[in-house]
């Protein structure tokens, strides 16, 4: 009965598929929250994750919703590279040689001629700048973000070492049985998803000097962005929500 007054309120076109899945796209956004801004049910995440620690819980949680990636990390539609899982290896056994060093997510943009997205993920408590500043007003980025930009750029870097002699590459099985995916191999684009802007808050009011230091730094990397939690968790309303 719902299903047919919805049908009729928008003109037809919307299936029981459709319901589902805007359904568990919405439980999947209160899940996000509640990761994000409840350290309890954080911790009880993690006790139940197969692998320990912070950063399984979030690679569990984006695995399962790859939806967020797909539309969140840039303007263009991307997928995992071969309806597999995100985290693959890509040097070593890896993806392109067909029979190693692990990225947390390899995804490729959606077209004619695919192209190549690496991003590592960290977790929402990740600091982005280190405590104390630098200089009065001047603050650096944290190791944690500055590891996780050398490793992201690290492993692009070897990947494309084992593809560089071709501008477009296959993808291969495990077992080496073409995929019939290629992609293009010209600077694939680079994300950082870690921390979240609230270290910037306290009391409810922002810190200028920290924020502008954390903004300064991430436009000034020109191969890698970098991505907060609570900004993807924005991005993820928007395509569920429409604000």
């Amino acid at each position: 009965m719902v299903l047919g007054a919805v049908r009729t309120a928008i003109g037809g076109g919307l299936t029981e598929e459709d319901i589902r899945l805007i359904s568990n796209r919405r439980e999947q956004l209160q899940k996000f929250k509640r990761l994000l801004n409840d350290p309890d049910y954080f911790q009880q995440e993690e006790s139940l994750a197969t692998t320990r620690g912070a950063e399984a819980v979030w690679q569990a949680f984006f695995e399962t919703n790859q939806w967020i990636f797909g539309y969140g990390l840039n303007l263009i539609a991307c997928e995992s590279i071969d309806d597999g899982k995100l985290e693959r290896i890509t040097t070593g056994a890896n993806i392109f040689g067909g029979a190693g060093k692990r990225i947390d997510a390899i995804m490729r943009s959606k077209g004619l001629i695919s192209s190549m997205l690496f991003c590592e993920i960290k977790t929402h408590d990740t600091e982005l700048l280190a405590k104390a500043p630098y200089r009065a007003g001047v603050y650096q980025a944290s190791k944690e973000l500055g590891g996780g930009v050398a490793q992201v750029q690290k492993t692009v870097s070897k990947a494309q070492q084992l593809i560089s002699r071709e501008f477009l590459t296959r993808i291969y099985d495990d077992d080496g049985t073409p995929t019939g995916i290629e992609l293009s191999t010209t600077r694939p684009r680079q994300v950082v998803v870690i921390g979240s802007l609230r270290e910037f808050t306290h009391n409810g009011a922002v810190n200028p000097e920290k924020i502008n230091s954390f903004e300064l730094y991430r436009t000034s990397i020109q191969d890698v962005e970098i991505i907060t939690f609570d900004e993807l968790y924005q991005r993820a309303c928007f395509i569920v929500e429409d604000r």
